[in-house]
């Protein structure tokens, strides 16, 4: 009985204090910090809103953006028309340039009218060269003659050549027709409009008109050049033949007139005369004769199969000591490829690029391996495709992929072939993929 009735005194005395008295107080706690916070709360949200109110600034509102306002033209000026029916019909016409030209000339000529300044020659000659459409042009142009400016040769000249540069030969042709004065200038830039523009029989004609109108002394080396290449398009070569007498009778077969000469005769298959005219520019002692011309019979000798000519010319080069560059030697290279004779002619070559210092170039590069390729030396090929500056183009891993096939290296050809498109080059000889596969 003490033992129970000393069990029944702990559990009496442990109950109040595990069950009632401990956690009233803890739970009354947690009840006395909720209304705290809560009260709190109002004036916690306020005195963030005034520190954030007082660290980010308010953004002042954003302005509205306006379009640019159009510069009004003026109607009078220092230059006004006489009558009210022609100031109607010249304000509308500028009115019109304004439209169409929106930036450029346009800008410029109505913020000097605005100001009232007449621009001089010398502003127009500037807006002409700056101008890059035919727009631009035609504003400048119809500004002139609503200023009734006096125009002179040099400037009528530049408003020709800039309508032949933007490609709009038929205001070209205007500016030429209504020009009183005119000189060798004027005759060589419609000339070469029309022939730029490939309308090739009107160059002709006009160059019929200069020699029949006795403008001889107005002809201009630009005038010949233009009528040469539009003979060599429409194959016209009778009348190249005479355009050919007129420069010897002018003592001008040389530079650029005796290139365009002798890519007459090479693309009508007169390798004679092409010949004849090679040596009237080694002759000549006014100017060198251009590597074009050399470039141009070696292409044709090379194209008709006249390989020992093309070799001859190579060396009538050298021995003139005219410069030599990646596009001569490329050609000639090409044509070591396909001769059987001369087998040490391509290591000279190699040696000639070597001292020019273009032997890394691409076309060098790409010539060379055809050469070295086609001779057999793949070795050599290999080494010169080693060689090349930069990244190698398409020409020359095709080139190189070719000759291992040629030579049957055919696992090496598969090799060049993923290699290139590794560098992202999408292989164009599919044949040598199939041949290496085939073996």
């Amino acid at each position: 009985m003490a033992a129970v009735s000393l069990d029944m005194a702990r559990c009496s005395i442990a109950k109040p204090l595990g069950g009632t008295t401990t956690a009233a107080p803890h739970q009354s706690h947690r009840c006395g910090q909720l209304p705290t916070s809560a009260a709190a709360s109002p004036t916690m949200t306020t005195r963030t809103r005034r520190l954030s109110a007082l660290s980010k600034p308010p953004k002042p509102p954003s302005l509205p953006l306006f379009p640019r306002p159009k510069l009004p033209i003026p109607t009078t000026s220092n230059y006004a028309p006489t009558n009210g029916k022609q100031d109607n019909s010249k304000e509308l016409s500028m009115n019109t340039v304004s439209s169409r030209s929106s930036s450029g000339a346009g800008d410029v000529l109505r913020l000097m009218d605005v100001l009232c300044v007449a621009p001089d020659e010398d502003v127009y000659i500037s807006l002409l060269k700056d101008s890059v459409d035919a727009s631009e042009v035609a504003a400048v142009h119809a500004h002139i003659k609503c200023a009734a400016f006096p125009l002179p040769l040099s400037l009528a000249n530049r408003l020709l050549l800039t309508y032949a540069s933007c490609g709009d030969t038929v205001s070209a042709r205007k500016v030429f027709d209504e020009m009183s004065v005119k000189n060798g200038i004027t005759w060589a830039t419609m000339v070469s409009a029309y022939s730029d523009g490939c309308f090739h029989n009107e160059a002709i004609r006009l160059f019929s008109c200069i020699c029949h109108e006795e403008l001889a002394g107005d002809l201009h080396d630009r005038s010949i050049v233009a009528v040469l290449r539009s003979c060599a398009r429409l194959s016209k070569l009778s009348f190249g033949e005479q355009v050919h007498a007129l420069a010897i009778k002018a003592k001008r077969v040389c530079g650029d007139t005796g290139s365009s000469l002798l890519q007459l005769y090479c693309e009508s298959n007169r390798h004679d005369s092409a010949r004849q005219v090679l040596e009237t520019m080694r002759c000549s002692f006014q100017e060198p004769v251009p590597e074009a011309a050399w470039t141009s019979f070696m292409t044709a000798c090379h194209r008709d199969g006249l390989l020992d000519e093309a070799f001859h010319v190579f060396r009538d080069m050298v021995s003139s000591g005219d410069a030599r560059s990646s596009f001569s030697l490329s050609t000639i290279l090409a044509v070591c490829a396909e001769s059987e004779k001369h087998r040490c002619f391509g290591q000279q070559v190699h040696a000639d690029a070597i001292k020019h210092g273009v032997e890394t170039n691409q076309f060098v590069v790409s010539g060379l391996v055809h050469m070295y390729a086609n001779k057999g030396r793949l070795a050599d090929a290999a080494r010169a495709f080693e060689a090349v500056g930069g990244k190698p183009d398409a020409v020359c891993w095709n080139a190189m992929a070719m000759g291992y096939a040629r030579g049957g290296w055919y696992r090496e050809a598969a090799r060049m072939m993923y290699q290139m498109k590794a560098a992202g080059i999408d292989p164009p000889g599919v044949n040598v993929v199939r041949m290496a596969c085939s073996r």
